[in-house]
């Protein structure tokens, strides 16, 4: 035999085994191979991805028949509210099922006019262009990624004949929002506006925009509000601001100190109150005229000649002249009266003043500052020195120019110095982590599990039945019976044989010896390679 031949030692190694030897190597084998594929069938399988979630059971069941037309493999969750498909196929299934228009939803839009009906009534035709406008603005609204489900409701009154009698449209829409996520006032004015938008004669001030929880989202509360419940707007502008005073004082104090060296926080009191000031004024030194009116009445004297009938003109005037001038003098002598009347107007200055909306009241700033360390000669520890008196007062005085310190406002400016739990701050990575983990946890249970079954299971096996050197451990064979076992079968044969042979000749050793061996081959093998194992007096003197 080829020492060089794997496939020949291979054979030797086979044909020196006996039966239970070559069954349990056999059983291992097929074992470790039945493992392995098991490991590889668990470890291949498509990781599946959701497709669509929280389903009508319509939309439901037109995906799932889809998805049998076209071979891709799925499976349910959630009740029969969830498709999922192999992760690989996600997108392009979303794609493919937007294409022939699924998932519908609960809504219906305007391709409910796909289908003519005769016979259809103009009420009919009205209802629903207004279900389709609804169930549009539903699959409109629905777009946010905050919402999870959305109703829209329309009331649009009939066309009235005069215009007194007019009534305005209204809508109603209530929003399911996801868990843990929240739309900011723009998106909710966004969605009023919108519907508003879409509406014939819709006022934004007549669009309600609700959440399930019962909460009024649009139109919003006055920009007063309350102390007690101040509104979204409000708070949001106080987070904001408190923000930025801290960020604004603890990268002032990193820069000089380092690193995760200090530590800032901000309590802003805001006055959200709105003021508003009338003020007239009177100036009584100063005055203007204001109107100025003038009457003149004059009056002739009774029984003064009128002229002389049927002459006019010039010819009338001069033979009035001629012949009666001393009447028309006395009849000038009548009566005068002249009248006036000036309006003066006092000076008046009218002024209206309105307080600005989020005034600070008071600002409340506490600072951590960490000290400095030095190693300890004798220990080698460090050690933690308190910054000094000096410094922090020069601290304190740049925390109060960057905030703003005011003593009228009653501001309150805390500054200590005290030792960090950890030198240093986490690292931006330190969030990576949980990610990397979760990618390679998989792959590092699959190969434990594999080690564990080749160190616990197969190595055992095969050194036990298989890689077990005759000469190992205790004198024995193949079979597991130890050498002093054959030995005494071999002399109980040989007594019995002599027994036998009693009345004939007695065998020799040699044949008694070529009978065992062709009676138990195996056995017979096993044993001379023993023999030639052990060393022989001549090297155990020497040793």
């Amino acid at each position: 035999m080829a020492t060089g031949d794997p496939l020949a030692q291979l054979q030797g190694i086979w044909r020196q085994l006996d039966l239970r030897q070559r069954i349990v190597s056999g059983l291992v084998i097929l074992f470790t191979f039945a493992a392995f594929a098991g490991l590889y069938v668990f470890t291949s399988q498509a990781t599946y991805g959701v497709l669509y979630k929280d389903l009508a059971p319509e939309d439901a069941a037109d995906i799932v028949e889809w998805l049998k037309t076209e071979g891709i493999p799925y499976r349910l969750s959630g009740g029969g509210t969830a498709v999922e498909v192999p992760q690989d196929k996600v997108y392009e299934a979303r794609l493919s099922l937007a294409s022939k228009g699924l998932p519908k939803g609960q809504s219906v839009g305007f391709e409910i006019f796909d289908q003519n009906r005769l016979g259809a009534t103009e009420f009919v035709q009205k209802v629903n262009y207004q279900r389709a406008l609804q169930g549009e603005l539903e699959r409109t609204i629905a777009r946010f990624p905050q919402v999870e489900s959305v109703r829209v409701h329309l009331a649009q009154p009939e066309e009235a004949v005069f215009v007194a009698e007019r009534r305005e449209p209204t809508a109603s829409v209530v929003l399911r929002l996801k868990s843990g996520m929240a739309l900011s006032d723009a998106q909710v004015r966004g969605v009023a506006f919108l519907v508003a938008s879409a509406v014939p004669r819709l006022q934004m001030d007549k669009v309600s925009v609700v959440d399930t929880s019962g909460n009024i989202l649009f139109p919003e509360r006055p920009a007063g509000g309350t102390g007690d419940h101040p509104t979204t707007a409000q708070l949001q502008y106080r987070r904001n601001l408190e923000n930025y005073y801290k960020q604004k004082i603890q990268s002032m104090l990193e820069d000089a100190l380092g690193p995760s060296k200090a530590v800032a926080r901000v309590s802003a009191e805001i006055d959200f109150d709105e003021v508003s000031l009338n003020e007239d004024r009177y100036d009584p030194d100063t005055v203007a005229v204001r109107s100025e009116q003038k009457v003149v009445e004059g009056a002739a004297a009774p029984g003064a000649p009128g002229g002389v009938p049927g002459v006019k003109g010039a010819l009338a005037d001069k033979l009035q002249g001629n012949l009666g001038g001393g009447a028309a003098a006395a009849g000038a002598a009548g009566t005068r009266r002249e009248q006036s009347v000036t309006n003066y107007e006092i000076t008046r200055l009218q002024r209206q003043v309105r307080g600005a909306v989020g005034k600070i009241k008071r600002l409340s700033v506490g600072v951590l500052v960490d000290g400095t360390y030095k190693t300890d000669e004798k220990t080698g520890q460090r050690v933690y020195v308190p910054r000094t008196p000096e410094e922090m007062a020069n601290l304190e005085r740049i925390v109060r120019a960057a905030m703003g310190f005011s003593d009228d406002r009653g501001d309150e400016l805390s500054v200590v110095n005290v030792p960090f739990t950890t030198e240093g701050g986490a690292t931006g990575g330190g969030m990576e982590w949980p990610e990397l983990g979760s990618r390679l946890l998989r792959p590092l249970v699959h190969l434990a599990l594999a080690l564990a079954f080749i160190v616990f299971v197969l190595r055992p096996l095969l050194k036990r039945y298989v890689l077990q050197a005759p000469g190992a451990g205790p004198r024995g064979l193949p079979g597991g019976e130890p050498l002093e076992a054959l030995e005494e079968d071999q002399k109980a044969r040989l007594a019995a044989r002599r027994r036998r042979a009693a009345l004939g000749p007695l065998p020799s050793v040699h044949e008694e010896l070529r009978e065992l061996a062709q009676d138990y081959p195996e056995r017979a093998a096993a044993l001379i390679k023993v023999w030639l194992r052990e060393p022989s007096p001549e090297e155990s003197g020497g040793s």
